[in-house]
């Protein structure tokens, strides 16, 4: 998958030169389809990067591209994927996805976008799929970046306002979606029509802080880019913290770890996983770490390490419900052994919390219970 970025400068790149291109974006899904919505695929004459799923869909969406090259119109492809499974079918999922084609001939929009998208982290942009009776056609675009005045318009003045508040939500949230503006003859506008506007968002990719550089953290580190994070390894020996043994990290710091973890950039989108060598080191990185707004916090090691730990902090005075943020022990019960299979289990666990999913952790069976234990001042058993 090309991040959205790569995909606009490509689009500003070509259409520079002469070159007409189509982007295809799935703006809304509904049962079990191959990608998410967002998903984004640059089309070409001569082939296509990026992908909305492969399979039959795909295909329907490309040859739409081609089309809409050829023509200017932009349109909505819909991929059913509900037909009967058997030996005749073609990649069936079993869900829907609407696709919206959109042609690309003049480099200073997508230009603008990539502008908007170097200047600031945050950026939405919001695109008409489709108006009936409004004066907004289907492929303009408003740029809304987190900071600064929106840029564009989507032809009307009372929609570009909804949009706004709408894009800025969608920012908050990181997730894009597609919404219906409906408006009554009694607006302030004074017009009745609607428009769906989807709204795709650019937020920087989150960081997976690594601490401790072992065995664990080595194939944990190429998953976790794998996965899409921003990826740092942390620890105090130069032997084990290094470019060798971390090739695909985009960040190696050789430094202590309390020391260090104070000056870092500790925020909403950062992963905090502790793989040290001892409880000590834990102990140091929660210190800061804990009190912090992070997305995640996981810790790895046996039940009585982990009770060590939490019960050193406590006694410091870190209060309970804080300590409930810890998730440990770490990573999902995949009956994990080996140093591969456990970056998995915490992998596993670091797609849950940032997608939402429902299945259990190996700390969900021991954090109320830790956390009785230690506000009735009793000992593990």
């Amino acid at each position: 998958m090309l991040p959205m970025k790569d995909i606009y400068e490509e689009v500003a790149r070509l259409t520079a030169q002469g070159e007409r291109v189509a982007t295809a974006t799935i703006v809304r899904t509904r049962g079990s389809t191959p990608r998410e919505v967002g998903a984004k695929m640059l089309v070409r004459r001569s082939g296509i990067s990026g992908t909305v799923g492969g399979g039959c869909g795909e295909a329907d969406a490309w040859r739409a591209a081609l089309s809409a090259i050829d023509t200017g119109q932009s349109e909505i492809v819909v991929a059913d994927l509900t037909e009967d499974i058997d030996l005749k079918s073609r990649g069936v999922c079993g869900g829907i996805m609407e696709i919206f084609v959109e042609p690309w001939t003049d480099a200073a929009e997508a230009t603008r976008i990539v502008e908007a998208l170097d200047r600031s982290s945050r950026v939405a942009v919001a695109t008409v799929l489709e108006s009936r009776h409004l004066p907004a056609a289907p492929g303009r675009h408003l740029i809304v970046p987190a900071e600064g005045e929106p840029m564009g318009s989507l032809g009307w003045p009372p929609l570009d306002a909804r949009v706004v508040a709408d894009a800025r939500a969608a920012m908050l949230e990181g997730q894009p979606r597609t919404t219906t503006h409906r408006f009554e003859p009694d607006d302030e506008a004074q017009a009745a029509g609607q428009a769906d506007v989807f709204v795709e968002v650019f937020v920087p990719p989150p960081t997976l802080l690594v601490c401790g550089a072992g065995h664990i953290a080595v194939p944990l580190a190429s998953i976790g880019k794998l996965l899409g994070f921003q990826v740092t390894v942390l620890d105090d020996r130069a032997s084990f913290a290094n470019r060798e043994r971390f090739p695909t990290a985009d960040q190696i710091v050789v430094a202590g770890i309390e020391e260090t973890l104070r000056g870092y950039p500790l925020t909403p989108d950062t992963y905090v996983v502790l793989v040290t060598r001892g409880h000590t080191y834990d102990v140091e990185a929660l210190r800061t770490v804990i009190h912090a707004p992070v997305a995640y916090i996981g810790m790895i090691g046996s039940k009585r390490r982990v009770w060590a730990v939490f019960k050193l902090l406590y006694d410091e005075g870190v209060p309970v419900e804080k300590i409930r943020r810890v998730n440990a022990p770490i990573g999902l019960d995949l009956a994990a052994e080996t140093p591969a299979e456990i970056a998995v289990s915490i992998a596993a666990e670091l797609v849950k919390v940032r997608r939402g999913g429902q299945v259990p952790s190996l700390s969900d069976a021991l954090r109320d219970r830790y956390a009785k234990l230690l506000e009735e001042g009793a000992e593990l058993g």
